[in-house]
């Protein structure tokens, strides 16, 4: 990951593709599933398992599956393959099958008919899996079934999933069967997971939005399947993952207007954008229905757009007119793959990093180096701390205070939301939104309490709220703060303070003095917004009174007859406090 340098010691020969990886929990193993029949030169039918150092064959893992397998997840002591099998190892299985460590079949066995399994997820607690992929009915179900159903890990039968009674990609519209390598027109074709949240993307290429509906991303919750936010964005989505507190997806994607965003684009299309973790809005009406058109979600929960549009040269190699493929992330990067040839203008072939957002929130291209320096992602790193419960996102955080710092800039502070140790914050998403379109968005440290935005639009409104994160994702967002950039000058400090104010002058009277002072400055900072008088007794602060920028003087009143104080003053800006002036001496009569 830190060069992008090929690993010598990790070269497998296998004799077919391989269409799915999965790495073990425990980091021992990597899993590979597709439609090959040998690897290094021994016998493997579709599936196997590899040293993830070396790329030698496990020999205690010898699953044998009749045809092709195109999704494997590893979960616990079991691994998971999906596919378009109908036998393993001699068992009858229909495109979905379960193996221990030992490549031992295991009693899993929902029955998906009519198509392939493309993905597969299992349940953060380990009890239900989601499959999905082109087939029509799951265990003689449509609705949930066709292209997803939750299943239990123990026998496969079906589970209440209250998203596939809305969502329905399924079968073959080009042709009368479908094919094992999954080249079918309609499909769930990727499944992604953090926390709570299951997210499934959809190909739907048919005559009709009742045969498959989905070109885009669902949310859904691990609990019931109930549907938390839904983005219609018109093309097919082909992976996803959940990386910096957003949703990251490789498609074509090229008419989001549903979600207040870009209309259709008759030229090319997005090949990778991102989404919000949370729903920020309701999907508008889409005005492209009809036969053989999309279906209106009109109303449903959706997510907002990240700045994030990099763009992709389509590759040749299998003739789809695509460029990526899939989206993964690690070690703070959000890596892509497939078959394009350029990203951003510059050559780079199938396979491109982006720094963790939003260092690079436009899609900017990160350059390998030595030493990078990641970025924290939603995802604690093993063993630096207990994670919290399973599905417990932290608590809203209070209304922030956002200041414009210049044209092209504001900042932000904001307070712990309440249960932060408990809930295990690891950090805070600041976001900016232009009207209801999220257009900024930076993420900090669990111990910042301050955050920059940057690359604004001057003399624009804009509203600003915060979630505190942890392991299992963004909390709600905050109530927004308005904040409205200036039209010109340049862009100063959020935390730099007044300069300290000059000694003052003072006159006594029998039980009072009146301090006067001259403005401080504040060169590179925000503007002083407020200054404090203070009354020193043989050093002890006897009295301290606030008044607005606008005054230079102050009566400093009930003080004692024919008593020696000393007075001071100090200015304040956003930042807080600069510091005390140089101390005039005072006796009143």
């Amino acid at each position: 990951m830190d060069t992008g340098e090929l690993i010598p010691g990790f070269a497998p020969v296998v004799n077919g593709q391989v269409l799915g990886l999965a790495a073990s929990p425990d980091g021992s193993r990597l899993y590979a599933v597709g439609d090959f029949t040998s690897v290094n030169g021994a016998s493997r039918s579709r599936i196997v398992a590899l040293d993830p150092a070396t790329g030698a064959v496990i020999p205690s893992f010898a699953p044998v599956l009749n045809t092709t397998a195109i999704a494997v997840a590893a979960k616990g002591s079991r691994v998971y393959v999906g596919g378009g099998f109908t036998s393993v190892s001699g068992a009858t299985r229909s495109r979905a099958a379960a193996f221990d460590l030992n490549g031992n079949v295991l009693p899993w066995a929902p029955q998906p008919a009519g198509g392939v399994v493309r993905a597969i997820v299992v349940s953060p607690d380990s009890s239900k899996a989601v499959i999905g992929g082109s087939f029509t009915s799951t265990n003689g179900q449509t609705a949930p079934g066709r292209g997803m159903a939750a299943v239990d890990t123990g026998a496969g039968r079906s589970l209440p999933w209250a998203a596939g009674k809305v969502i329905h990609n399924g079968g073959v519209v080009n042709g009368p069967t479908w094919t094992d390598t999954g080249d079918a027109s309609s499909a769930i074709y990727s499944l992604s997971t953090l926390g709570n949240i299951v997210y499934a993307t959809g190909q739907a290429t048919s005559t009709s939005w009742q045969d498959a509906n989905l070109e885009g991303m669902v949310a859904m919750r691990w609990t019931d399947g109930s549907i938390q936010w839904l983005e219609d964005c018109h093309g097919d989505t082909y992976s996803s993952v959940p990386f910096d507190d957003a949703v990251y997806v490789a498609s074509h994607s090229h008419n989001c207007s549903t979600l207040g965003s870009f209309g259709e684009m008759t030229s090319d299309a997005h090949r990778a954008i991102g989404f919000s973790q949370s729903a920020t809005q309701t999907l508008q009406h889409n005005t492209q229905q009809g036969p053989g058109s999309y279906q209106d979600f009109f109303g449903m929960p959706a997510p907002s757009l990240v700045d994030f549009y990099p763009t992709f040269l389509v590759g040749t190699y299998t003739g789809a007119y695509q460029a990526a493929w899939s989206v993964t992330q690690g070690a703070g990067y959000l890596l892509y793959g497939g078959e394009f040839q350029q990203v951003n203008g510059a050559r780079q072939t199938g396979l491109v990093r982006f720094k963790g957002y939003p260092d690079t929130s436009t899609g900017v291209v990160e350059v390998p180096t030595p030493t990078p320096t990641p970025t924290a992602t939603a995802t604690p790193t093993p063993g630096t701390s207990t994670p919290p419960a399973a599905g417990s996102r932290p608590k809203r955080v209070g209304t922030p205070d956002a200041i414009a710092l210049g044209p092209s800039k504001v900042a932000v502070r904001w307070s712990a939301p309440k249960g932060a140790t408990a809930d295990k914050v690891s950090g805070y998403v600041v976001t900016a939104y232009k009207g209801s379109k999220s257009v900024k968005r930076v993420s900090v440290g669990r111990t910042a309490r301050l955050a920059t935005l940057s690359g604004l639009s001057r003399s624009t409104t804009y509203r600003i709220g915060v979630a505190a994160k942890n392991g299992n994702g963004a909390g709600t967002t905050s109530s927004l703060d308005t904040v409205k950039t200036r039209a010109s000058g340049p862009n100063v400090s959020p935390t730099k303070k007044p300069s300290k104010v000059t000694k003052p002058a003072s006159s006594a009277k029998t039980t009072s003095i009146r301090v006067r002072w001259k403005g401080a400055g504040a060169s590179g900072a925000l503007p002083v917004s407020k200054y404090q008088v203070r009354v020193v007794l043989r050093g002890k602060t006897v009295k301290v009174v606030q008044v607005d920028d606008r005054l230079r003087a102050k009566l400093m009143a009930n003080l004692k007859r024919h008593t020696s104080y000393s007075v001071s003053v100090r200015a304040g800006n956003w930042a807080g406090w600069g510091s005390w002036s140089t101390s005039r001496s005072s006796r009143t009569r």
